[in-house]
This record gives C-alpha cells, structure tokens and sequence, in this order.
C-alpha cells in the first residue's frame, strides 16, 4: 500500500478537527449565552456540522440573511437578535431598531471592533482602510485625519468649488456624448457617468489632480474586487480547509489586489512629491489632503506620520466615497426612471429654483428639498451597505436580555429595517414625501434610518456623500432628459458588500432643448 501522504492526511484531518472545535466553542457560547439570572437564548436555526449556517446564505446575501431572521426569529419581536454560526464563528445578526440602537450606544465600544478575517488581513494588512481598521490608536488617527483635512464641515464649504467644476465637467462629457451621437437620445451607464464625477472630485481634494480614463477603469476594478472579497460571508474566511488548500485561489487574488491598493496609494504620493519637490506652503499651492500630511511630515508632527498613515488616508477616502456615491446615484435614476411622477416634480423644483440659464451649485441644495427627500428615500430603500460593515465584540455585553459573547461578530440588518411595516407606510414603495416632515429625517417620530451607521464607527463621509450624489443627481436632471431603454427597469439588487445594481442602469439621455444654450457654452 502506498504513503499517505502528509497535505493529503492534513486535509483529510482538518475537517474533523474542525467540526470538534466548533462543538467546543458552540458548547462554551451556549454556556455563556445561558449565564446570568434571566437571560434567554438567542433564536438560531439548526446548523451542521463544520459549515454552521453557511450553506443556508444564499445570494444576494442581505436578503437571505432576512430570510432567514423572519423563519428563525421567533415571535417575540421585541428581540431583535439572531445567532448565527459562519463555520466556528458565533454572528449575532441584529433586526430590531430598539437593539440596534442599544448597540451602539450602551454597547458602542464593546462593539466597536472589526472581525480579524483572514481577507481583512490579506486586502488591508499593509495599506489599512478607515472602515476595516480595527478599533485604537490607529483607526483614531486615521479617521481624525481624514474629518481635518477632507471631511469637516470646514473643508467641506472649502471645497465645494471642486464639486461644482467637477458637475459642469460631467454635463459637457453627457452633451459631447449625445450630440456626437447624432440621434435624439443617447444610452448612457449611469453609474458610469457618476463615478467618473465622483472620482474626479474627490482625487481633486485628496490630490490636486484627475485620474487619466486608464487609471479610472484600474482604480474602479481594484475597488469593485476589494469590495466583493469583504463580504460577511466570504466562506474562506471561516473554513480553514479551504484557507488552507486556497480553493479558487483566493489568497493569491487577494494578496494581488493589495499589492495593486499599496502601489496606487503610494503612486498618489510620489506623484505629489515629483510635482512639489520642495513642499511648498499653503499659499503656494492649493491645499490638498496629500500636500497637508506631506508638509506635517516635513514639519516633524507629534505623532508618527508616515507613508502608510498617509496612503491609508488617501484611499480610504477615494475607495469609501467612489463606489458608493455612484451607486446611490445610480439607484435614484433607476427609481426615478420606475417613478416618472417623482422624476417630472424633481425637474419641476430645479428649473423653478435654479432655472435654465446657469447651472445648478453645491449652495443650491439648500433651496431643493424634494431633491434632498429623493436622496433620503433612496438611501432608505437601497442603503450604501445593507448589513454594514462587521463590528465584533471585544468582550462580553448583554444585548436586549441576551448574552453576546466576546468574540461574536455582528450584523446589523439596515437593509430590512428600513423597511419595516411598522414604522413605514407603504415600505415597498419609492414615497420621497414621506421626509418632507423634517423631524422624521433622522429618525424622530418613530422613524428609523440608519444608512450611515450609528455610534463611532459610523460613516465620517455622510456629509461628503449627500453632497456628492446631491451635486450628480440635480444636474443629471437639470441638463437632460431621462428614460428607460425598454419598456421597465430592472431593480434586482447584486451581491457584494455595497449593494449594486444587479442589472447595471442603462438609460436614454437626451439633451433638453431649454438647456443646449447652456450646455453649448461649457
């Protein structure tokens, strides 16, 4: 009889090794989860052995982790909790707004962790991003850098120009694409045109300059693979055989796209230092982020500040606030489309308010509510992240009653919440009127909204965001005339960590004959 050989016994081994750790540590949890007088288990669906739950997650993965809380949740609604088990890890997948709420407020530093995924490591290890970092001195330091120089109410008044020049450079790049066409209406990707707006801008704020169309397309493939690999349920990250034997070779693609966000993120810097060599003050140069935390470099600041720190800012701002900006715009314009009643009042209040002989300005929004309500409701139905990004229990906490043990990741499912019958009239439907009432917008009332977070983990862009979808949007609307390429649009959602369009929006565009004058002159 012939060796065994010793990969091909590890491999066979692993998975009973694994399954009798997993039974351990299910038997711990179980323990903890019953200790204390008066705590009661959380609901969970039977689960296998090894694989947990994962073979009941199906995509998109938002909507079967719904699924499975409205089976397996129990009647009680006040609980808001379901457990969960992605192989040997324990994922507390909270549904209620109530315990949501305690989460991160009571629990908010508890919670404040990020899960130690081997994908995490691979994707941001040497290059860490604000959102994926875990919670200390170095997420603190990252996320204070980017609200000073990029994100505070100040910087953002400052750079409100950029957004402006950046929206007059999208509708000359629609005109151009239409009347070079020759015909009435154009097809035009839509997420495409917004995120070459939203990439311009803010590689304008973090740099000073745009992105050739070649650096776009790379840029926007490294983020989409970089997003698409941190997902909840990425199944390597929770069965060791296949980490182990790199099944799909995932590792590899993962350690490519890292290696592709630390040469880009380093590239931003040089590129930098070649055009300023000498550093040169502020009322030399215009103020970018880069040049900021170069000449604090130089300067010698009190706290570190070296390359890593500086290219994790940089992409932190350009991965977070691309993708999803272009996706919300996306979304609206393909609600819109569904929508013709809402899309025909949003035209009526911008040409009312702005007109037709100048366009549309970041001051604008102020004076177009319906166009803010619009971004609400689409935020409300599609929100950037349906479950949010993982938070892990750095120690044990008592949730709504229920023992959650340290270690345990959770999930918080925006996505559904925002929908709940309870708290929306008509949930399923695309109602911007329903923000019109201002005191309902963050949640007074009874309402729930939580698209950007909640507690300190919470998104720093929101401020950036709406903005930046405001600016795209209005003069989307502005300047040209929308409508479906067939006879309805598709709004099945996609998979991934932000949630797409499973259908990519191709609409008809057409240039409104009130506004060529002025499209002309750009």
């Amino acid at each position: 009889m012939e060796m065994i050989s010793k990969p091909f016994l590890l491999a066979s081994l692993l998975p009973l090794l694994t399954w009798l750790l997993s039974r351990l540590l299910s038997a711990s949890h179980r323990k903890n989860n019953a200790g204390g007088q008066g705590r009661r288990s959380i609901p969970s669906p039977p689960a296998l052995p090894v694989v947990g739950h994962l073979h009941l997650l199906k995509k998109p993965l938002h909507h079967s982790l719904a699924a499975l809380a409205k089976r397996y949740g129990g009647d009680d609604a006040g609980a808001g909790l379901l457990l969960l088990k992605f192989g040997s890890k324990p994922v507390v997948l909270v549904t209620s707004p109530a315990v949501a709420g305690e989460c991160f407020t009571a629990h908010d530093v508890a919670l404040a962790d990020r899960p130690g995924l081997a994908s995490r490591r691979l994707l941001t290890e040497d290059c860490p991003a604000i959102a994926m970092c875990n919670y200390g001195p170095l997420w603190r330091q990252l996320r204070r850098l980017a609200t000073v120089h990029a994100l505070c109410a100040h910087r953002l008044a400052a750079t409100a120009a950029v957004r402006d020049a950046g929206a007059r450079a999208m509708a000359a790049s629609l005109w151009r694409r239409a009347a070079g066409a020759g015909v009435a209406a154009v097809p035009v990707p839509v997420k495409a045109a917004a995120y070459e707006f939203v990439v311009d801008v803010i590689m304008d704020v973090v740099a000073g300059e745009h992105m050739t169309e070649e650096q776009v397309r790379r840029f926007k493939e490294m983020t989409e693979a970089a997003f698409a690999a941190a997902g909840a349920a990425n199944r390597h990250d929770f069965l060791p055989a296949l980490r182990l034997l790199d099944f799909g070779r995932t590792a590899k693609r993962l350690a490519a796209i890292a290696k592709a966000r630390h040469r880009f993120g380093q590239s931003l810097i040089d590129d930098y230092r070649r055009r300023h060599p000498r550093f040169a003050s502020e009322l030399e140069t215009p103020r970018t982020v880069i040049g900021d935390l170069l000449r604090q470099q130089q300067e010698g600041s009190r706290e570190p500040l070296d390359d890593v720190v500086i290219r994790s800012v940089c992409l932190s701002l350009l991965q977070a606030g691309t993708d999803t900006s272009s996706s919300t715009v996306e979304w609206a314009m393909a609600l819109l489309l569904s929508n013709l009643g809402v899309l025909k009042k949003a035209t009526t209040e911008i040409h009312s308010v702005v007109g037709t002989s100048q366009l549309m300005n970041e001051s604008d929004l102020a004076r177009l509510p319906y166009l803010r309500c619009i971004i609400l409701e689409t935020l409300r139905l599609k929100p950037l992240t349906p479950n949010h990004v993982p938070h892990e229990a750095s120690r044990d906490c008592v949730i709504a009653g229920h023992t959650v043990a340290r270690g345990a990741m959770v999930l918080v499912d925006v996505y559904s919440m925002q929908r709940d019958p309870t708290m929306w009239e008509d949930p399923e439907k695309f109602m911007p009127e329903r923000f019109m009432d201002a005191d309902e917008v963050d949640g007074d009332g009874g309402r729930f909204m939580m698209p950007f977070g909640l507690g300190r983990r919470k998104c720093p862009g929101e401020g950036l965001a709406l903005r930046t979808v405001g600016m795209a949007l209005g003069v989307m609307l502005q300047c040209f005339e929308w409508s479906c390429v067939g006879e309805e649009v598709d709004l099945s959602e996609g998979s991934g960590l932000t949630m797409p369009m499973a259908v990519p929006l191709v609409a008809l565009c057409q240039p409104r004959a009130e506004m060529e004058t002025l499209l002309r002159s750009l």
